[in-house]
């Protein structure tokens, strides 16, 4: 089996960000979505240069590297003019499942955060996010000033749920089809919209920090469902609002992972205090162990930037460690795995 020479792997491992900084220049600076917007014969990287009032030489040899990372192609016939690879058109702003904001929040202050995640944090034990910006991540995108990166983060998330989504809906249903889902922390509501687009007499509750409600509540109505989707806000470390003592189902994704052992016992507890008997509460998140080395390399990293983004305790957690979470917060019942076809997983218990 062939291997790569130590000196080659450290040379990669020192310029890895390079190509990271490539894919984020041609996405910030615009000249992915030029070149997706050309004639379907291509565009000729000085024509995008003047497009974009950028400096062709600059401009070309970007665009150049843009190949070299697969983001772009030459247009078959003339080797003057780019089209985009089929990575590249995830990157324009119009492509239904967009990663453009992803791209967008993670070379901006994701960048920081894990910088000082592997500097300031490995010492102060805090998040790279506080050690950097000097406050925790919710607080910092809270900002008014920071309304921008709110709007990527939201994006960035958006992103997921559409590649996930079809893997819950294929590997996993709600315990009544027509009855409610209560998405917990479900941010801007992706997952709840394509769950009742999926289930067309399903209702659910969306529980979120008042500004992500207000902005749930505004996607809702577009997708023409706030007549069975209902955004309330709040904290979910507060007592939980009665209306959702009507849920059959109680769904977090991406939530324990934020968040310290004693935390998630904590958002258990307030479930619980709510939940009717028999209701379940259903997280989706990267769980390490159960999957082969380069997903687990994948969720490993993912382990890195909790690290650098959420509070002191956050992070990716084994099988036996999530499950473990449950009994902390009362909860006795057979905790259900359930393996999807994506880098996360499912667990589901009764309440």
């Amino acid at each position: 089996m062939a291997t790569r020479p130590p000196p080659v792997q450290v040379k990669n491992l020192a310029t890895a960000y390079w190509q990271s900084e490539v894919a984020y220049s041609l996405t910030h600076g615009g000249i992915i979505d030029a070149v997706g917007e050309a004639p379907p014969g291509g565009i000729k990287c000085g024509d995008v240069a003047n497009k974009l009032d950028l400096k062709p030489d600059n401009t070309c040899r970007m665009m150049r590297a843009g190949e070299g990372v697969k983001l772009l192609a030459m247009a078959p016939g003339d080797g003057a003019k780019y089209i985009l690879a089929g990575a590249g058109e995830l990157l324009t702003t119009k492509h239904p499942g967009s990663l453009r904001d992803f791209m967008l929040m993670i070379n901006e202050e994701t960048k920081f955060a894990w910088r000082a995640a592997g500097t300031s944090s490995l010492k102060s034990g805090s998040s790279g996010f506080l050690s950097h910006f000097g406050k925790e991540f919710w607080e910092w995108h809270s900002e008014p000033r920071n309304k921008r990166q709110m709007a990527q983060f939201d994006g960035a998330m958006k992103s997921f749920s559409a590649e996930m989504s079809g893997s819950l809906l294929v590997d996993w249903a709600p315990p009544n089809v027509s009855g409610t889902v209560c998405d917990i922390g479900g941010g801007a509501g992706h997952m709840l919209v394509a769950m009742a687009k999926h289930y067309p007499h399903l209702h659910g509750f969306l529980f979120d920090l008042p500004p992500v409600a207000k902005r749930a509540t505004a996607g809702f109505a577009s997708e023409n469902l706030d007549s069975r989707l209902t955004a309330l806000g709040g904290s979910f470390f507060d007592p939980l609002p009665k209306e959702l003592a009507i849920c059959d189902a109680f769904y977090l994704k991406f939530i324990l992972h934020d968040w310290s052992d004693s935390q998630n016992a904590k958002i258990f507890g307030r479930i619980k205090d709510v939940a009717k008997p028999g209701a379940k509460i259903v997280t989706t998140d990267f769980i390490l162990g159960l999957d082969g080395q380069n997903m687990e390399m994948s969720k490993r990293l993912m382990d890195i930037n909790m690290m650098a983004s959420n509070p002191s305790g956050a992070r990716e957690r084994t099988h036996d460690e999530y499950t473990s979470l449950f009994p902390k917060a009362g909860l006795s019942g057979q905790i259900k795995l359930i393996k999807m076809r994506d880098l996360v997983s499912t667990l589901e218990v009764i309440v």
